[in-house]
């Protein structure tokens, strides 16, 4: 094959590659290496999409609406605390995780709404309280 056809096929497989041995014979196509990819996909890996619940407790002078959520063994709690009352008295919100003990505390004394983000945390539970 002549050189300038061996052009026009290299030109017409784009990312093939072609060696031509010394002996004149043609050797065969190379595949492109394939870089490996950066994400798994998440039937691959066993990855899984993280399970909410969306739950709210309301006393008398306070309402706390929020979601929790389990993800490969951990756990997070998203929402929203609010003094209903505005009388002076706060709201208070607490998270707790189980087994570990991890506590995180919110208050909210009327006005604007007090916003709750835990993060997750390795529990196989949170347990939320509300009092005012």
């Amino acid at each position: 094959m002549s050189k300038i056809r061996m052009g026009l096929v290299a030109a017409a497989l784009g990312t093939a590659a072609f060696a031509i041995p010394a002996g004149g014979v043609q050797a065969q196509p190379v595949a492109p290496k394939a870089a490996p990819s950066a994400v798994a996909r998440a039937g691959e890996t066993g990855v899984q999409a993280p399970t909410c619940w969306d739950k709210k407790i309301k006393i008398e002078g306070g309402t706390l609406k929020y979601e929790e959520c389990s993800w490969n063994g951990k756990r997070k709690v998203t929402g929203t605390l609010n003094d209903t009352k505005g009388n002076g008295r706060c709201a208070h919100g607490k998270v707790v995780f189980v087994p570990s003990g991890v506590t995180d505390k919110y208050k909210d004394c009327g006005g604007k709404v007090t916003k709750i983000s835990t993060g997750y945390w390795n529990a196989a539970d949170a347990k939320v309280y509300l009092s005012g």
